[in-house]
């Protein structure tokens, strides 16, 4: 698997993270946020020069990271 690919499928891992928070919290608000968080990061993946998309799946489990320990 080349870098190009793998760094794709870490994006697309990270957004199926956020889209499915952690405990099966159903909380409207957070859904809604982490749905947003996925939004920009694939346009940015998709806006953005491809060998960036490794940063796109970093800054997307860096807010999902923020999330958890703000519920806590």
């Amino acid at each position: 698997m080349n870098a190009e690919v793998k760094a794709l499928r870490e994006l697309l891992e990270a957004v199926c993270e956020a889209l499915t928070p952690p405990d099966g919290d159903v909380d409207d608000r957070r859904i809604v946020d982490r749905a947003a968080w996925a939004r920009t990061t694939i346009r940015g993946a998709l806006d953005e020069d491809p060998r960036d998309v490794g940063w796109n799946a970093d800054y997307l489990r860096r807010k999902m990271r923020e999330d958890e320990a703000a519920a806590k």
